[in-house]
C-alpha cells in the first residue's frame, strides 16, 4: 500500500473511530483501525463488535493494501505533524510508514485479514430525517439511562415508532394507519419517532414527527445501548441531515460517504413503560423552571453519597424545597407557583426526591415554565416542558 492523503481529511477521518475502538478489550485489534485503498480513495473503518463506523475519503493512491494501525497513537501522531499532505506506505508485515518532509515514523500494524468484518448497508430502506431533531431526542433522554452495564435493557434507549391521529388526542398504545377509533371511524396516523429511557428510578420520554416523505421502517421497538448512543450524537453533530436504515441486527445512520452502525440488543426486552406513566394526576403546578432549577442546584451543593435528597413542600401558592444533611448542614428556600388543578384543603404535601432526577429534565427542558403533576406523596410525578408536552420525565419519589 502507498497513498498521499491531505493531512486534515485523515485526522478527520481518523478521529471518528477514536470513540469506537475498544481500548482495553482482550481483542487487541478492536484498538486499531483498518485502512483500505479504494480508486482514488481510503476506507477508514473501526468496530468494538457492536458499534462500528466506516467513511470514505480522497486520497492519491499509487499502490493498493490495507492494514490496521492503532487509532490513539496515529491520530495523536499526525495532529501534531507538520505539512498539508502525508505519503503513507504499507510493509509486508502490515507496519506502516508515515513520511511529511524530512519526519519519519513507522507504527506497528496487524494483519487487515484479522480485522472483524463491518456491517454494511444492503437493502434496508432508508429515510431522511433532520439531524438536529434526532440529537435533540437522545440529549434529552440519555441521562436518565442507567449507568449498571449488567442491566443491559436499562442501559439503553428504547426506540419505537408510534401512530399518532392528527386530530384528538393520542392514544394508548398508538395506533397504526388505518384503524379504527373509538367512534368506529377510520382515523388519519402521522407516524412519530419516540425515545424513551429509564433506570429504574425515572423514566424520560420524548416524541417527535417523521418526515412525511418516508416513514422509519421500524414494526416494533429496538433497544440502542448508551455508548451506541454516544455516537450517534457524536455523528449527528458533523451533518444537518442523515439517514436511517434498520436492519435485522443494527441501526444503520448514513451521510455522504460516511457510515454508523449500531448493534441492537436482540434478547433483552425494555420494560413495559406505559404502565409507569401514571394514567391521570389529582394535582398540576405551573412553576418557573430557571428558578427551580437553580434553587435545586443550589440545595443540592450540599450532597454527598449517603444523603442525595431534597424534600419538596407544596403549598396552593409556593413550593417550599428544604435538604438536611447531618454530615454537612441544611437549607430551605421557597419558590412561587401558581397551582392549576387539586384540592387545596389537602395541602401541604411533602414528597422526597433525589435532588439530580429534578436537576437533569429541567436543565434538558428549555420553557420558562414546567409542569409539575402528582398525585400523592408515595406515588411518581410527572415533570413536563409547559411549551412542549411530547417531552416529559416520571420520577419516583424516595423516602427521606
Amino acid at each position: 500500500m502507498h497513498l498521499s492523503i491531505n493531512r486534515e481529511t485523515l485526522l478527520k477521518g481518523v478521529g471518528r473511530t477514536l470513540g469506537v475502538v475498544d481500548r482495553r478489550g482482550t481483542m487487541p485489534i478492536l484498538a486499531n483501525f483498518l485502512l483500505q485503498t479504494d480508486e482514488n480513495r481510503v476506507i477508514i473503518s473501526a468496530t468494538d463488535l457492536e458499534v462500528s463506523f466506516r467513511g470514505f475519503y480522497p486520497a492519491e493512491v499509487q499502490e493498493h493494501g490495507a492494514l490496521t494501525v492503532q487509532a490513539h497513537y496515529f491520530f495523536n501522531l499526525i495532529k501534531e505533524l507538520p505539512g498539508e499532505t502525508l505519503d503513507l506506505t504499507g510493509t509486508e508485515n502490515s507496519n506502516l510508514k508515515i513520511q511529511v518532509g524530512d519526519a519519519r515514523y513507522q507504527l506497528h500494524g496487524l494483519p487487515a485479514d484479522q480485522f472483524p468484518p463491518v456491517p454494511e448497508i444492503t437493502d434496508q430502506e432508508m429515510v431522511q430525517v433532520e439531524s438536529g431533531m434526532v440529537k435533540e431526542m437522545i440529549e434529552k433522554t440519555i441521562f436518565s439511562v442507567s449507568a449498571d452495564d449488567l442491566q443491559y435493557h436499562l442501559s439503553s434507549i428504547y426506540w419505537e415508532r408510534v401512530g399518532i391521529p392528527r386530530h384528538g388526542p393520542t392514544p394508548d398504545p398508538p395506533l397504526e394507519e388505518g384503524e379504527e377509533g373509538e367512534q368506529g371511524v377510520d382515523l388519519e396516523v402521522d407516524y412519530w419517532l419516540r425515545l424513551i429511557s429509564t433506570d429504574g428510578h425515572r423514566l424520560t420520554l420524548i416524541e417527535r414527527p417523521l418526515a412525511e416523505s418516508g416513514q422509519f421502517p421500524m414494526d416494533k421497538g429496538i433497544l440502542i445501548p448508551r455508548k451506541g448512543m454516544a455516537e450517534v450524537i457524536r455523528f449527528l453533530a458533523e451533518e444537518e441531515k442523515v439517514s436511517l436504515g434498520l436492519g435485522k441486527q443494527s441501526l444503520a445512520l448514513k451521510a455522504d460517504d460516511r457510515y454508523l452502525f449500531i448493534r441492537l440488543l436482540m434478547d433483552k426486552k425494555f420494560p413495559d413503560y406505559r404502565r409507569i406513566i401514571p394514567e391521570s394526576f389529582a394535582y398540576r403546578f405551573a412553576i418557573n423552571r430557571r428558578v427551580l432549577l437553580d434553587t435545586i442546584r443550589r440545595i443540592a451543593l450540599l450532597s454527598t453519597e449517603r444523603f442525595k435528597g431534597v424534600i419538596l413542600k407544596l403549598m396552593p401558592d409556593h413550593l417550599e424545597v428544604t435538604f438536611n444533611n447531618p454530615e454537612v448542614g441544611e437549607g430551605r428556600e421557597v419558590v412561587g407557583l401558581f397551582m392549576e388543578q387539586g384540592d387545596a384543603a389537602q395541602l401541604p404535601m411533602e414528597i422526597g426526591f433525589n435532588a439530580r432526577y429534578f436537576l437533569e429534565p429541567l436543565n434538558a427542558m428549555a420553557a420558562d415554565m414546567v409542569i409539575l403533576e402528582l398525585n400523592e406523596k408515595d406515588r411518581p410525578c410527572r415533570l413536563v416542558d409547559q411549551t412542549d408536552p411530547h417531552y416529559f420525565s416520571i420520577i419516583m419519589p424516595m423516602s427521606l
